[in-house]
């Protein structure tokens, strides 16, 4: 009986133990195993595992300390590269308690890892951090680190989950930085993060270049950061990228950034900003940045901070709503109010077909705009604004935007093409407040095509323009060479392409083409009070829309003949939509 017992307790013993740390290597030990990532990164940093090296993690692993990788070629390291991935079929979680970082590239060159079991976009593998940071030191979940000498390259992060501990005890998903979390003292170049989740942490993704030799090639693509979970949700920012070049940053969904009650900082969905010239920031869908402190401070959606005059920054194809600050009436500072674009500093920006709604109140009165330029930006010429759509839709007391300057007008190259609507008194603001579009013109100049029309998208989260009542909106935008598709990878209408984000068809103007067809029948045309219509199909409903394509009423018929009660309409000219059995019809109809 007793070996018997002896026999199981040491059967245990080898399942307690069992490795969930595969290594294979082209050179040096060409195989190996290990309970932890650190202990197979200490291995290859000893020069154990060269060449090209492969890690398959094949179980949860638990880290004792900081996994970190070292260059190679530093204490004995030789290695090509390395390549970090859930074994086939396997979902796995890296978790460390440590208060550095659970995992670290320290100098290190081309890695990757690849969070999918089966080499698509799967996310099947997690990093998360259990340290609970209150005082002192703050821990980072993955940290990508340049040495004094040497910095991070060619690092490629996708397919993987990142999670901190709480909102507040965490303060990075990623952090792309020096040796501490500041500007690195050698650039961190061709940094890539695609496909990736994150939520529990201060910054989704913080990368901060060398401010004189700024890091080049970062691609940031496809991340979901945020949740709609409080208790998942980010703390200050989404995304942010300071001190690079020829960088992008695209098809990132940050929902859910929000601070405490009592925080006094600044919430952003995407920080771009210091040095950095040459980038794109496009696709990008941002909602849910709140700070609820009763203060007085600022959110912003997309946050423009670039402090080079000629920075070069393509910004198109951008959604953004549900941005609320809390508010401040005396001045229309990014700290002070909700914003859903802010330019804050620098020039060469050329920001087109965004959709910017401002749908959330903010908890006092104040100056919240659908796009804001701070005094700050002062050189002619700094902005190129056209083919946007920015809407402002809230309702609590006081001033509330479109566009808010505190700089001049000198500092647009072009400002022209784009749709402002607010459901304020002023519709902008620009050394004082604008109520109409004829007086943004005059304060802002250009805006010659620019109008003034309520859009109706499909829902309150869906910005897509519906089809049938938009017919103001149709094809009021301008062809811009650099911007060829929407944000659905829908082509551009080569001539006339529409305003915001997402190209449509209104499907009141194709069908005002085929007007003259014979089964619809409708008398008087102009119209005083009633307007009778007959049609040889039966007749389901007629809707009327204004000009600028909003319904302004909807009459259930079921009938071959109708009659529609124009007494209450203003006059102007009405788009009438007849819609049959077999087909919908739409015709002009003017009221006197």
């Amino acid at each position: 009986m007793k070996k018997t017992f002896s026999f199981i307790l040491g059967s245990l013993a080898v399942i307690a133990i069992k490795a969930q740390v595969e290594i294979t290597s082209t050179a040096g030990t060409s195989t190996g195993t290990y309970t932890t990532l650190k202990a197979a990164f200490d291995a290859i940093n000893g020069g154990t595992h060269q060449g090209v090296v492969t890690i398959n993690i094949t179980g949860n692993t638990t880290e004792t300390a900081t996994a970190i990788l070292n260059a190679s070629g530093t204490g004995g390291s030789n290695y090509t590269s390395v390549l970090i991935k859930p074994a086939s079929g396997v979902n796995a979680t890296i978790t460390s308690a440590d208060p550095v970082a659970t995992v670290k590239f320290n100098g290190a060159d081309n890695v990757t890892i690849d969070g999918s079991n089966n080499g698509t976009s799967t996310r099947n593998l997690t990093i998360a951090s259990t340290f609970v940071a209150t005082t002192g030191t703050t821990p980072v979940v993955l940290w990508v680190s340049s040495t004094a000498t040497d910095g991070a390259e060619n690092i490629s992060i996708k397919n993987t989950n990142f999670a901190g501990s709480t909102p507040s005890g965490t303060i990075g998903g990623i952090i792309v930085s020096g040796t501490t979390l500041a500007a690195a003292e050698v650039p961190n170049n061709n940094f890539s993060a695609i496909n990736n989740t994150f939520v529990r942490a201060q910054n989704g993704l913080f990368a901060v270049g060398n401010a004189t030799n700024t890091d080049t090639g970062w691609i940031i693509r496809n991340n979901v950061i945020g949740s709609t979970v409080v208790a998942d949700k980010m703390l200050y920012r989404g995304i942010a990228v300071q001190n690079a070049k020829n960088f992008e940053v695209s098809g990132n969904t940050v929902t859910g950034v929000a601070l405490p009650a009592t925080s006094t900082n600044t919430t952003q969905g995407i920080l771009i900003g210091a040095a950095v010239t040459n980038g794109t920031i496009f696709k990008n869908r941002i909602t849910d940045i709140k700070q609820p402190n009763t203060g007085g401070y600022g959110a912003v959606g997309l946050y423009l901070n670039s402090n080079v005059v000629s920075s070069n920054l393509l910004v198109y194809n951008n959604v953004i709503n549900d941005v609320a600050g809390t508010g401040y009436s005396l001045g229309g500072a990014l700290g002070d109010n909700g914003n859903g674009i802010f330019v804050g500093n620098g020039g060469g920006y050329k920001i087109y077909y965004n959709t910017v709604v401002m749908d959330t109140n903010q908890t006092n009165s104040g100056r919240p705009s659908a796009f804001n330029i701070g005094s700050a930006v002062t050189a002619a010429g700094a902005i190129d604004l056209r083919n946007n759509i920015f809407v402002n839709k809230q309702t609590q007391a006081g001033e509330r935007y479109t566009i808010y300057s505190s700089a001049s007008n000198t500092v647009f190259s072009n400002i022209n093409y784009n749709n402002y609507h607010t459901t304020g008194a002023n519709l902008a603001y620009i050394g004082s407040a604008r109520a109409t579009l004829a007086n943004l013109q005059t304060g802002f100049g250009g805006n010659a095509n620019s109008i003034n029309v309520s859009p109706v998208f499909v829902s309150t989260t869906d910005f897509h323009l519906d089809t049938t009542a938009n017919a103001a909106l149709d094809n009021k935008g301008t062809p811009i060479a650099e911007v060829t598709v929407d944000i659905d990878g829908n082509a551009r209408n080569a001539t006339t392409p529409d305003l915001g984000g997402y190209e449509f068809t209104s499907v009141l103007a194709v069908q005002e083409v085929n007007k003259n067809k014979t089964t619809l029948s409708y008398y008087p045309n102009p119209v005083i009070d009633y307007l009778y219509v007959s049609d040889v199909n039966k007749i389901k409903n007629i809707e009327v829309y204004t000009s600028s394509g909003q319904r302004l009423f909807n009459e259930n018929i079921d009938s071959n003949k109708g009659v529609i009660n124009f007494t209450k309409a203003p006059s102007g000219v009405y788009i009438l939509k007849v819609n049959s059995e077999r087909d919908s019809q739409s015709v002009k109809i003017i009221k006197k």
